[in-house]
């Protein structure tokens, strides 16, 4: 009888995996958020040179962000 189908090792990988993917994908979104409400109101402020900074940082966030998404639900239909 089969009790356990995956080794020890494996299952401290899952777990390390899926918490640095939580934290990971938590932050970039959290920067994300905080970079175009940074840009927003520089812009509306008439600082259009100073919400360039923030207006990249949030695009540049969510592309990673975007991205790491991708990665996991290719990796979840993969296996």
């Amino acid at each position: 009888m089969l009790v356990f189908a995956v080794e020890g090792h494996q299952m401290l990988q899952v777990v390390w995996v899926s918490f640095a993917a939580c934290i990971g994908i938590s932050v970039l979104f959290s920067l994300v958020i905080v970079g175009s409400a940074r840009a927003g109101e520089a812009r509306r402020a008439g600082h259009a040179v100073a919400a360039v900074p923030w207006f990249v940082l949030a695009v540049i966030c969510f592309v990673l962000f975007a991205g790491g998404v991708a990665l996991g639900v290719h990796a979840m239909v993969q296996r």
